[in-house]
């Protein structure tokens, strides 16, 4: 039966995929860098691998050890990041609420503290994670990817990051207006068929908990972060706060 699964997923994604995708089956380690490229799942495919994805992740390709790992690795990298950031910027301690939200010239851009302290803690926590998870699980994750969802064709697709970057250098900025850029996607080799979600959260003030951000502007505005996620990438995503861990 899972032979069989597998076989179909596999036939309709060589029917459907485009050049990027291809590339993908034959060097899974590249899925996430395929440089000048959009990769596009069309919606039955896209539907068909990923019900072949998760039976390869329930039997073979993530079992429960494997995300324990994963999430255990994200955690440590959580805790170090803010550790980190806090040796350098407050002399190890926490901020006061007070000086969470002063808002002044940190880094060479006028904003709040909190939102220096939480960028400074991102860099240091996805350095960590994409550095754990090359040597746990190679080829097998993304750092940052960009997708563009459709809402209507239910379609999604993966822009590469020297795109990204190119239409940014050319400030093409309503190119990626609606996109979404989670922190670490785990997959099997493909970023298009996601198995697991994550985005660091660093709360600026010590916190057991810290809501998803809503969209205030743009295609997704009204809505929770993590519900577009949800939609677009048909997993659940996950928290990571340091020293609490996981969180939905």
């Amino acid at each position: 039966m899972l032979a069989s699964v597998l076989l179909l997923a596999s036939q309709a994604s060589a029917q459907s995929l485009d050049s990027a995708s291809s590339a993908c089956r034959t060097q899974p380690a590249l899925c996430a860098r395929v440089a000048g490229e959009e990769t596009v799942v069309p919606q039955a495919a896209q539907r068909l691998a990923e019900f072949g994805a998760s039976v390869t992740a329930t039997a073979v390709v993530l079992n429960e050890a494997n995300k324990t790992a994963i999430e255990r690795k994200l955690t440590e990298c959580a805790n170090m990041a803010r550790e980190k950031v806090l040796r350098q910027h407050m002399g190890g301690r926490s901020p006061t609420p007070a000086e969470c939200r002063e808002k002044k010239e940190f880094g060479g851009r006028v904003r709040t503290r909190a939102m220096f302290l939480g960028e400074e803690m991102h860099k240091v926590a996805l350095a960590c994670a994409e550095l754990e998870l090359s040597a746990l699980r190679p080829g097998g994750f993304s750092r940052e990817p960009r997708y563009r969802y459709n809402t209507d064709t239910r379609q999604r697709e993966l822009i590469s990051p020297e795109k990204e970057e190119a239409l940014l250098e050319e400030g093409c900025y309503s190119e990626l207006r609606g996109t979404i850029k989670p922190d670490i996607v785990i997959h099997a080799g493909n970023p298009l068929l996601p198995l697991l979600v994550y985005d660091f959260k660093f709360p600026c003030v010590s916190s057991a908990q810290i809501p998803w951000c809503k969209y205030k502007t743009g295609p997704h505005a009204g809505r929770w972060q993590n519900e577009v996620y949800q939609e677009a990438l048909g997993v659940e995503p996950r928290e990571i706060l340091p020293w609490i861990g996981v969180t939905p």
